[in-house]
């Protein structure tokens, strides 16, 4: 079957088609942060969400029979309201490459037509993945800001701009939901440092302080191997209580001996390019981020493109994949060219802020 020409080969339909294919082969690991958040979309542009005042119950008074009961005050809640960030990238697929593709197809050649066909459907393939950076981008800033700040930085033409999600640049959400190690403490003075019990008291503080039982703590590699280089961890996994070096622990006696005390680790490495060009971690390294086990913490909402209101999917310019992100095409007719537009709008909610707590761990 002779190969079609690239106006309808390469569509936004077809390109869907391909991305559901092509991220098959991809072989990474999933983003752990949209794992712990739910998705949604709306059409509104305006990301608002209804955050409540939570913390320790608080005894029910007693009172006399054929009294009237006190009114209590339970608190308020805050309206929180953002408006969400806009995204897109395009791909232009050039004169020679759509008169090389021609060329092969005119000739009858499937087999390369076909090749550089999935050579030029690469390129949307990468704006696709880039789009995705996005959501898990936003949800660590506010799971493992290391400041300790919940909020989504946007960098708009070499400018940055921020998104809060506290009205008052984070001084009281830091107050309870922030811990700096520090000083001979600190976990890059292995000698000196004592994680474990810095993890297991900061997890009994929280619980006091909030009602909230912390359970998940996430950080990378390289914060990790802080924890399993200090002595004292040796000391406690160990039970040697003059230990003199010379001795690596394996990852799993530390996650072990953590889970006796309600704690499970979670190790992240997934790394993306930021806008300076630099592979960055998505949590941070000296940055451990906590979380409360069983709480909603919010939802990742995707707004309506520009390119969702103008395109069409049954006419195949458009195609919507995970959930939100737009794929989109059309050409010119001077200079001849086929162009492609990935574009997403998003911003997650956060009403399980008071949930978590991000622990500063080095002084770096």
């Amino acid at each position: 079957m002779p190969a079609l020409p690239l106006a309808e080969a390469f569509t936004a339909r077809s390109l869907g088609v391909m991305w559901d294919n092509y991220q098959k082969t991809l072989g990474s690991a999933p983003y752990l942060g949209r794992q712990k958040f739910g998705t949604r979309k709306q059409d509104s542009l305006e990301l608002r969400f209804i955050k409540g005042e939570n913390g320790l119950p608080v005894s029910l008074k007693a009172s006399n029979f054929d009294a009237q009961a006190p009114l209590r005050d339970v608190g308020g809640f805050s309206d929180v309201q953002n408006p969400m960030p806009f995204y897109r990238e395009s791909y232009m697929v050039t004169e020679k490459e759509e008169q090389e593709y021609d060329n092969y197809r005119s000739a009858e050649n499937t087999s390369l037509s076909e090749s550089v066909l999935r050579e030029i459907s690469k390129k949307p393939m990468n704006l696709i993945e880039g789009a995705l950076v996005v959501p898990e981008r936003q949800i660590w800033s506010l799971l493992a800001p290391s400041d300790g700040i919940p909020k989504v930085d946007v960098v708009l033409n070499g400018k940055k701009y921020s998104v809060n999600y506290t009205d008052d640049d984070g001084v009281e959400h830091k107050r309870d939901h922030y811990v700096t190690i520090t000083g001979t403490d600190a976990w890059d003075k292995s000698a000196t440092a004592t994680p474990l019990d810095d993890l297991i008291q900061t997890r009994r503080d929280f619980a006091k302080k909030t009602g909230y039982s912390l359970t998940r703590f996430t950080m990378n590699t390289e914060t990790w191997e802080l924890v399993l280089k200090a002595e004292d961890t040796k000391k406690q996994v160990l039970g040697i209580t003059a230990y003199n070096g010379g001795i690596r622990l394996q990852q799993a006696q530390v996650t072990e001996y953590l889970r006796g005390y309600g704690i499970e680790i979670e190790v992240y490495d997934k790394l993306y390019v930021d806008e300076s060009g630099q592979s960055q971690y998505f949590v941070p390294t000296g940055i451990v981020s906590a979380q409360s086990g069983g709480v909603y913490l919010g939802d990742y909402v995707f707004g309506k493109t520009p390119e969702e209101r103008s395109g069409s999917i049954t006419d195949g310019n458009l195609s919507i994949v995970e959930t939100g992100i737009s794929v989109y095409t059309y050409a010119t007719n001077h200079p001849i060219n086929t162009h492609c537009i990935v574009s997403m709008i998003g911003l997650p909610t956060f009403e399980g802020m008071d949930s978590t707590l991000v622990m500063k761990v080095t002084e770096g």
